[in-house]
């Protein structure tokens, strides 16, 4: 029900964004798959809904279309009356349908210029792999005791020494027990792929027992190791994954200086309130002179 709702809601939004169009169009024989109250659903709109499933013109498509066409008939029941109400005229409507149409508008232009991005070649997804054992060829699943110390339980000074006085993490787990520092306990399991790189490469060096601590404005986490199991990652299945991975910094590094491009080349001016930011983003420009920009 909820994937459903979801359906029709991005349809609406996308049909109200277009409500300005010739509804009375013509359209040629078999380009529609149903007439409701006058207004056409198309074929184009049908395949644009498999395609937004997940799904192509396969077997297993072509047994979810009627269910598609039964969303779709939905929307349209519930576009025609939001018409009908004038909905589109409500103020906060309209600033729905613009945000959604800034948004649809700048995704479309950044996936077009994405376009012409290089993609990783075999040699880069190499050098990646061999670079990485502990993500492939030596990949662990851990298995880790968490505490979380909050930054309001009490001293830090005294919580460092606490910390320091052992490096095994059932021992601190007793010791911040014994001395009435609140923390939190919990046990998980988690892949190397899924730990930040910083700590999957000190977790992969650490023996059984021992533990990193992670420092954050909320407070200290510890995560120890209880146990470690190895499982590799297969060569040619680490190869699709590493050219996804590659494709996609590649990709934020594009827009990233396709964006800093933009801000260079145009006029901002804070007002009001934001004033104060104008100083700032004169000086974020001035350092940006000196570094080369890519032109869209």
């Amino acid at each position: 029900m909820q994937k459903r709702l979801g359906l029709i809601l991005r349809v609406t939004i996308l049909s109200l964004l277009v409500a300005c169009a010739d509804d009375n169009k013509a359209k040629a024989p078999g380009q529609v798959a149903a007439i409701v109250n006058d207004e056409e659903i198309t074929i184009y709109q049908l395949e644009d809904a498999l395609h937004q499933a997940g799904l192509v013109r396969d077997k297993q498509g072509k047994q979810a279309m009627p269910q598609l066409l039964g969303h779709l008939i939905d929307q349209s029941l519930i576009l025609q009356q939001a018409k009908a109400d004038k909905l589109e005229r409500d103020a906060g409507v309209m600033m729905a349908l613009e945000a959604a149409k800034r948004k649809i508008l700048t995704e479309e232009w950044l996936q077009r210029k994405m376009n012409s991005v290089k993609k990783a070649n075999s040699q880069e997804i190499e050098a990646f792999y061999n670079a990485h054992p502990e993500l492939f060829e030596k990949r662990k699943i851990f298995q880790l005791k968490e505490l979380f110390i909050d930054s309001k339980s009490g001293s830090q000074s005294k919580i460092d020494k606490i910390i320091d006085s052992t490096d095994d993490v059932n021992t601190l787990e007793h010791h911040l027990e014994a001395q009435n520092v609140p923390f939190n306990v919990n046990q998980s399991t988690l892949t190397a792929e899924q730990l930040p790189m910083d700590r999957l490469l000190l977790l992969s060096a650490l023996p059984h027992g021992h533990f990193i601590k992670v420092i954050s404005e909320n407070g200290v986490l510890i995560e120890g190791i209880l146990s470690t199991k190895e499982s590799p990652t297969d060569k040619t299945k680490a190869a699709s994954l590493i050219e996804a991975f590659l494709n996609n910094q590649e990709r934020k590094k594009e827009s990233e200086a396709l964006i800093k491009y933009l801000h260079e080349t145009a006029k901002i001016e804070y007002l009001g309130e934001f004033a104060k930011l104008n100083q700032t983003d004169k000086q974020v420009n001035q350092e940006n002179e000196s570094v080369p920009s890519k032109q869209p």
